[in-house]
């Protein structure tokens, strides 16, 4: 990106160091870019999404801008502010400055915006891009997705716009999805390949084929599982066989601090309510926990990517990424009293022996220590 002065870092392309490229969704975006006026590229944190982007744009020489989304962008004077910072860089001549969003033009947003978007992409030149990370931030329901929705349709041929984020598109996307204008790179597309993950392995100076497998695996693709369960082999071949404590608690950390600790009272409910089951169908989640909105907790946690997975084929079903699990249920062992927590595995297990999971039951009970069931 052309740059007349410092940028700041909320409008800086993330500094890639041995990033591997990924060939695959190169393609995928290459394709999109070809296609569509806008791509999405949503999934888990962790996953690569940012990585993904900012490589792809540097293999392929894309020029543009990079724009951090935060919290503050849902006041959307404060959002074209910035916008037209990073643009100046584009800037030639005397060119005047994008308009900013003074009262006058509160009474009609949408005008104003769409008249921004088109001045904003007329600066740039052709084959550029702007991205929006971090898209997740602003509140689903705030204006500002409404905004960015119709710019879409003012993305000229030869421009696009690229969203990375953790959540799936807020429903002011619909129209544009139904219409052909987005693409997108999704979790599916997203998890390692072996092949991916011996290349990162390989980055990392590690080799050992049994321990990328391993990683591969259990990781279920997740890119920083992966990392940290490389980690873990490294640190164990140094201290002499045996997987290392401390990458596990690495891995619980990032769960912690990305989902867990931000998460509210009812959310954490019924996440510890449910860790220890096969899979969590709403009407249990709601008997375990007596919340009436935990299928909506549920579907919202598997919108937003946070490692809660609806189980193919199923449209009422949710399953939690390995992972995640054991984590869960780590802090179930810390944050339950070990009856209460007993209570819940044999009120499940009624639960799906009255569905007629049987091979589901025989574990629920053992673990909580129900012989007479």
């Amino acid at each position: 990106m052309p740059r007349s002065r410092r940028q700041l870092a909320k409008l800086t392309r993330p500094r890639l160091h041995n990033a591997v490229a990924r060939e695959r969704l190169f393609a995928l975006l290459d394709g999109a870019r070809e296609r569509r006026r806008a791509i999405g590229v949503i999934g888990p944190p962790g996953a690569g999404k940012t990585t993904l982007v900012a490589s792809w744009l540097d293999a392929r020489k894309i020029d543009g801008i990079w724009y951090q989304v935060d919290p503050g962008d849902a006041d959307l004077a404060t959002f074209f502010h910035y916008l037209n910072c990073a643009s100046e860089s584009f800037v030639r001549g005397k060119r005047a400055a994008l308009p900013a969003l003074t009262p006058e033009y509160l009474s009609d947003v949408a005008a104003f915006a769409r008249r921004f978007f088109r001045e904003l992409f007329a600066r740039l030149p052709t084959g550029a891009t702007l991205v929006l990370d971090n898209y997740q931030q602003v509140s689903a329901d705030a204006l500002f997705h409404e905004i960015v929705a119709d710019a879409v349709q003012e993305v000229p041929e030869g421009l696009s716009l690229i969203v990375v984020s953790r959540r799936d598109p807020p429903d002011s996307y619909a129209r544009l999805i139904v219409c052909e204008d987005v693409g997108f790179v999704e979790w599916a597309d997203l998890k390692l390949t072996f092949d991916e993950a011996r290349l990162i392995a390989l980055a990392r100076k590690q080799s050992e084929s049994a321990a990328i497998r391993d990683a591969y695996e259990r990781s279920g693709g997740w890119a920083a599982g992966a990392v940290l369960l490389l980690e873990s082999h490294r640190l164990a071949a140094e201290q002499g066989g045996g997987m290392a404590a401390e990458p596990q608690q690495m891995i619980f950390s990032y769960f912690a601090a990305q989902i867990f600790e931000r998460a509210s009272e009812p959310v954490r409910e019924v996440l510890l309510a449910t860790a220890d089951l096969p899979w969590v169908e709403p009407g249990l989640a709601e008997s375990l926990t007596g919340n009436a909105n935990a299928t909506r907790i549920l579907e919202d946690l598997c919108r937003r990517h946070l490692f809660t997975h609806r189980r193919t084929g199923q449209s009422a079903s949710y399953q939690y990424h390995a992972l995640f699990q054991t984590f869960l249920q780590a802090r179930s062992d810390v944050l339950l009293d070990s009856g209460r927590r007993n209570e819940l595995r044999v009120q499940a297990a009624h639960y799906f022996e009255r569905a007629g999971h049987a091979a589901e039951v025989f574990g629920l009970y053992r673990d909580a220590g129900a012989w007479a069931d």
